[in-house]
């Protein structure tokens, strides 16, 4: 465990719905940090309930950074949030504070580590043009098909309907003739910080999930969406290719049903969640702590890394 005078930041990491929010405010309370969002849809404008983003209530009590911070159609990689997280860590530690990493994404994550390789870094504007062209020409419902033949570990690990990490995965194999997932552990040396995963079993994420579903539904999760659709935005289009949003579109179109439609939400998150899980097991820097004791587990942690 790294010394804490080494570790630069802390992180509070975990599957959708399993409690990060609370756990990370919690902690930043007690340790006087600020809050560092690692979440690739709340970086999006516009996308506020479908994307379970801090409260205002909650914002108050610690500051946040890493929300809002792109337009929603704009293409946003790891490589754009690590380097925008990394000057929001630098300057909440300039003020003497502790930056805590709060998010579900693991590349984000992993990039900002620096255990994931830069891959934007070696290739100039108009060799990423080519790859994401090779991208587009290729069918929309073949490409997980593509990607597993290129990369398996990767498509085994995206749902064939997460089609911006499907391309972005498609696009790095193009632009450097290897597979995503050989480039996440390919890093350089990776940036001190101590890391804990929140874990819940099974069925009481799942009961989580769809409690904090009714809410989102309740809060007008499906007014929300369809003032997008009603915008001209598609579901392919970057922000709106999320979990909440892209499932109503066959819904105002009169393709599917609501209850259908709140069904393919529920099963889609549900999903994501196993994935999330997966992902975050099979990264060995991370100190697993169940999600109902995290709060003294994590102020345990931290204190005892001097």
């Amino acid at each position: 465990m790294l010394p804490r005078q080494e570790a630069r930041y802390l992180v509070v990491a975990g599957p959708t719905a399993v409690g990060k929010t609370a756990v990370a405010l919690d902690v930043a309370e007690e340790l006087d940090g600020e809050i560092v969002i690692a979440d690739s849809r709340q970086v999006y404008r516009g996308l506020e309930i479908g994307t379970a983003k801090p409260t205002a209530a909650e914002r108050s009590r610690v500051p946040h950074h890493m929300l809002d911070v792109v337009e929603l159609g704009q293409r946003y990689t790891a490589a754009d949030f690590a380097a925008q997280a990394e000057e929001a860590i630098d300057a909440i530690r300039s003020r003497g504070r502790l930056p805590v990493v709060c998010g579900g994404t693991g590349l984000y994550l992993a990039a900002l580590a620096g255990s994931l390789d830069p891959v934007e870094e070696g290739a100039g504007e108009s060799e990423r043009d080519e790859a994401r062209a090779r991208v587009a020409a290729i069918p929309v419902a073949e490409r997980h098909a593509t990607l597993s033949r290129v990369d398996e570990p990767s498509a085994s690990r995206l749902h064939a309907a997460d089609r911006q990490r499907v391309d972005r995965a498609l696009e790095v194999w193009f632009l450097t003739g290897e597979p995503l997932s050989r480039l996440h552990s390919g890093g350089g040396a990776p940036r001190p910080h101590l890391a804990v995963r929140l874990e819940r079993p099974r069925t009481e994420l799942a009961e989580r999930i769809d409690r904090r579903l009714g809410a989102m539904l309740d809060a007008g999760l499906e007014a929300e969406a369809r003032g997008l659709w009603e915008a001209g935005w598609s579901p392919e289009d970057p922000g709106i290719d999320t979990i909440g949003y892209q499932e109503w579109w066959p819904h105002f179109e009169g393709a599917r049903g609501r209850e259908e439609t709140i069904g393919a939400i529920r099963t889609a998150t549900r999903q994501y969640a196993k994935r999330q899980t997966t992902w975050f097991r099979n990264q060995g820097d991370y100190v697993p702590v169940p999600a109902d004791e995290a709060r003294d587990r994590i102020l345990r942690l931290w204190r005892e890394a001097r």
